[in-house]
């Protein structure tokens, strides 16, 4: 079984191209909105995380080089930095990239008293695969209102990419608890899942260790954080496997970017064979469906839909407006998780 996510886009010369980031530290920040205290501070070095991004051709079986200068932005804002310093002259100096590799890193306080909700980080560069074919994606650094005692969950990962050739087979994840600001080194338990099984713990330690047996393709985890038995924070993360024989890839088929009251969003599904870069047509597909809180939702006005081994991708904004029973809010923005078999 191969598993994949709304992560790529469309390319044009026969090739596709399946883009990702590779991160160093959780993106997460929260803000005590009574004290003024950030946590984690990412002016320390130690706690900067740094965002590569990276483009794997499924014709080649290998990630692939940018040609010339990709883009950043920011909440729909085109950073800009100093050709010297490599420190973004806009967002107060927020961001610092490597002119070499386009690698992000955070060197500033992004959660403030005036932004205390999710940002957008948006990256789009031409790589080299023999042509010059484009393919970006966006991340999200997520910012949360944090008192002195709420608990806050968050995972750290040494990498988040496994490569068998590159002779990166496994990974490890930590969990770390904050209380308020404060980061717990013990006093609480963690309970580990993949969102493909939501209800089989596969360990149960501050630790874990995700190896190629445990991802196909790319595989979302999550952790559970527990105080006196009571859970008290969830986190999840994704973790990609670029050495299996077949990735999910996906191709924009409407022309729009984002949903709309009468515009769904749209994508062709595929299955390719790595290094041959040929679809694998004798494959089924299935969907589920998560809202912006990782909830798993029913959908009422998205699919997914199978022809001749390519899948139909269908977002509605319907589902993104309806408001969710348990927290009563929309759901926002809205992911879709394909299994693939063959």
């Amino acid at each position: 079984m191969i598993v994949g996510s709304i992560t790529a886009y469309r390319t044009l010369s026969g090739d596709t191209l399946s883009f990702r980031f590779e991160t160093s530290k959780a993106l997460w920040q929260g803000y005590n909105d009574e004290t003024g205290a950030v946590s984690p501070d990412w002016t320390v070095a130690s706690n900067q995380p740094t965002i590569i991004p990276k483009a794997f051709s499924a014709r080649l079986g290998v990630d692939v080089a940018k040609t010339g200068g990709g883009s950043w932005s920011y909440n729909g804002t085109i950073i800009t930095f100093d050709s010297g310093t490599g420190i973004s002259t806009n967002f107060n100096g927020s961001f610092k990239i490597n002119l070499a590799t386009d690698a992000l890193t955070i060197i500033k306080n992004l959660a403030s008293s005036t932004n205390q909700n999710g940002d957008i980080l948006t990256y789009v560069a031409n790589w080299d695969n023999g042509f010059a074919e484009q393919a970006g994606g966006q991340i999200e650094v997520q910012i949360d209102k944090i008192g002195t005692t709420p608990y806050s969950g968050i995972v750290n990962l040494t990498t988040n990419t496994l490569n068998e050739t590159g002779g990166v087979t496994s990974l490890i994840a930590t969990a770390v608890l904050l209380r308020g600001t404060t980061t717990m080194s013990s006093g609480f338990t963690v309970k580990w899942y993949k969102q493909t099984a939501p209800t089989m713990v596969i360990g149960t330690s501050n630790t874990l260790t995700v190896n190629r047996s445990m991802v196909s393709g790319k595989e979302t985890f999550f952790a559970e954080f527990y105080v006196d038995g009571v859970k008290v924070s969830v986190y999840y993360f994704s973790v990609y496997d670029m050495s299996d024989p077949a990735q999910i890839v996906f191709e924009q088929k409407s022309s729009n970017a984002r949903m709309d009251v009468n515009t769904p969003l749209e994508y062709y599904v595929k299955l390719i064979k790595t290094g041959a870069g040929t679809q694998i047509t004798s494959t089924v597909m299935t969907a589920t469906f998560y809202n912006s809180r990782r909830r798993q939702i029913t959908p009422s006005a998205s699919s997914l839909t199978q022809a001749a081994g390519t899948g139909t991708l269908v977002f509605g904004y319907a589902d993104s407006a309806a408001i969710d029973s348990v927290d009563g809010l929309e759901n926002y923005s809205l992911t879709a998780i394909i299994q693939a078999t063959y």
